[in-house]
């Protein structure tokens, strides 16, 4: 009999999941959206064996206490926020993620934010609209710096982080980070100074957010955060909408408190035109992507890859790949990784 398999996700379909690891046809496979929302899944699907859920699913104890064959809890993504990992460790199910797949991926589009509001895009593109070309050049004109010029903030230090700053190093910027834990041993491999939090934030061009969202980071950009920013500094967001205070995020653009913001991400999800950071008043001081840093097709293939290796070293009794949770007691984050 195959092996069920039920996916929790609103880009996951079965064409992308086949094209990318054909050898997942030898399963039971079936596909559920986000907003499907649990009563159903636990209707149609009682008898799974393998969920994997979008980094943004919720799974809940009931949902987890409602799945008795359940063997793996499997994040499309790195983040996870969204699973109950103490309901699955109680009954000794693992929860892991995708750590490290999407870092590079990232780290580029957290460079390209950071030239793109450095190199004032957006000014740019409306002016060539405009037919005011020579007018926003003249404007330019010996004012736009360059990364060699500016200081980047880290504010944590894992693979995304790194990987930025590996990337950075290269345009010959001044990199800080701050993180709970101090990496002196590979600071000179990254280029990187440490620095405290309030230190960077006093300091930097950019402050560049890679954390994971816990009780401690939910919201650490607010209004106390940004008000120790430069008002010439940017804000990069590529991680989670959670970390950022929409509010007090739009109140310091609308009020000149930093000069801008560059997000892949904002919460919640899936983003309103009503959301208060889409306020037509501070669209000039913002730079967005729809949340697409970490899905480039590289990066899929490996997700994919992953979930189905995972799958099969619970069928052979091994111990899966990036496991977030404990036998028995969930592992529990920190402030920073």
């Amino acid at each position: 009999m195959k092996s069920k398999v039920t996916f929790i996700s609103d880009v996951t379909t079965p064409e992308r999941v086949y094209l990318n690891v054909p050898e997942f046809k030898d399963f039971d496979l079936k596909f559920f959206t986000t907003l499907d929302g649990e009563e159903k899944i636990i209707k149609e699907v009682p008898d799974t064996e393998f969920l994997i859920v979008d980094a943004m699913s919720k799974v809940t104890e009931k949902l987890v206490d409602s799945l008795p064959n359940l063997k793996l809890i499997q994040s499309e993504g790195v983040g996870y926020q969204g699973i109950d990992v103490d309901a699955a460790a109680r009954r000794n199910i693992p929860v892991c993620n995708n750590k490290g797949i999407n870092d590079t991926a990232v780290a580029e589009v957290a460079v390209f934010l950071i030239l793109g509001c450095l190199k004032k895009y957006n000014d740019g593109i409306a002016a060539m609209y405009e037919g005011k070309q020579i007018e926003k050049k003249a404007e330019s004109f010996g004012v736009i710096r360059e990364l060699s010029e500016c200081t980047v903030g880290l504010v944590g230090f894992g693979d995304i982080a790194r990987q930025t700053a590996m990337l950075l190093k290269v345009f010959g910027a001044r990199v800080i980070y701050y993180n709970r834990t101090r990496y002196e041993h590979i600071e000179d491999e990254y280029g990187v100074e440490y620095v405290t939090l309030d230190e960077l934030l006093n300091q930097s061009d950019f402050v560049s957010l890679h954390l994971a969202v816990t009780d401690e980071t939910r919201s650490i950009v607010n209004s106390e955060f940004v008000d120790k920013m430069k008002s010439t500094a940017y804000l990069i967001n590529t991680a989670r909408g959670d970390l950022v205070d929409n509010a007090a995020l739009y109140e310091a653009l609308k009020n000149n408190k930093i000069a801008g913001a560059g997000l892949d991400v904002i919460a919640p999800e899936p983003v309103q035109k009503d959301n208060v950071l889409l306020d037509e008043s501070i669209k000039d001081k913002l730079m967005l992507t729809p949340h697409i840093a970490g899905i480039t097709a590289l990066t899929v293939k490996k997700l994919y890859r992953n979930c189905y290796d995972n799958i099969v070293a619970i069928q052979n009794g091994n111990r899966p790949k990036n496991r977030v949770n404990l036998t028995n007691t969930a592992k529990k984050l920190t402030l920073f990784s």
